[in-house]
């Protein structure tokens, strides 16, 4: 009579056992490979951070970010995705093709290895920071972006500073090249593809870093975007380093680090 009555052990789902990959294809392109870690533990309740290189939209790779990627690893908080993407050429636009690998990347972390990826961090540096805002503030499934770290990210090319005569006139003339479309008469495409542009109350987070002495891109984007972010009741963090150029000093770069994985954790919290 007792044993009949014997309450059932409530059920437990079992603890997936930790996962780390390199090179994993989550596409066709040869390009379309990315660093995959996923700790030990229950895959529905596990959080998820997207890190994306820079490389003005036509260069760079994940090797960029080995190093964090392995304090992750190390760190056992997150899964994590260091990617590569598709890059620009003469026949092809940054966007939506580099967006839409991001996409493609997440998708395969939910459909391969078993993850939801319900609160999902996005961090870039450069074009890559313009690459993770575009996606958060743009994508079908940004309410699963949680939070977003922007390291000197070009997100507004209908900044007046772009359009200048001189340094950053010049510089903008190799944005059009590699965007395949000219300035002058096309503002509304390049507000398109502008980050600041697609700001609403309901975007994600943001943590924005710029430099002071950046020659590739102007810390007014920076200013800019914390200005709109702000009147949009968006919760954000700008971080102005007023002697580091496009690629930071070690004293700024540490400091910086710091910052973003300090606000990458507490948007990612249980």
């Amino acid at each position: 009579m007792a044993a009949g009555c014997r309450k059932e052990a409530p059920f437990s789902p079992p603890v997936a056992e930790e996962v780390l990959a390199y090179d994993y294809a989550y596409g066709p392109h040869p390009l379309q490979k990315m660093d995959v870690y996923i700790p030990p533990g229950l895959r529905d309740t596990m959080a998820v951070l997207v890190i994306v290189h820079g490389g003005s939209w036509v260069g760079g790779d994940k090797s960029d970010w080995k190093q964090w990627f392995d304090y992750e690893r190390n760190a056992k908080k997150y899964a994590t995705l260091n990617i590569n993407y598709r890059l620009d050429d003469p026949a092809t636009r940054p966007l939506p093709m580099q967006t839409d690998d991001i996409a493609s990347a997440i998708r395969a972390l939910r459909e391969d290895f078993g993850v939801p990826a319900r609160r999902i961090a996005l961090l870039g540096a450069s074009a890559g920071a313009h690459l993770v805002c575009q996606y958060a503030w743009t994508y079908p499934d940004s309410a699963y972006v949680k939070a977003v770290v922007n390291f000197v990210g070009p997100v507004d090319f209908n900044d007046p500073v772009y359009h200048t005569p001189g340094h950053w006139e010049w510089i903008f003339s190799g944005i059009e090249y590699i965007f395949n479309l000219p300035y002058a008469g096309n503002e509304h495409v390049y507000a398109r593809w502008s980050p600041y542009t697609h700001v609403t109350s309901r975007s994600a987070p943001a943590a924005l870093f710029y430099a002071g002495r950046d020659t590739l891109v102007p810390y007014s984007n920076g200013e800019r975007l914390h200005r709109r972010l702000d009147s949009f009741g968006v919760e954000n963090e700008y971080w102005f380093y007023p002697r580091s150029g496009h690629t930071f000093n070690e004293a700024d770069g540490w400091d910086a680090a710091y910052k973003a994985e300090d606000f990458i954790d507490r948007h990612l919290r249980d």
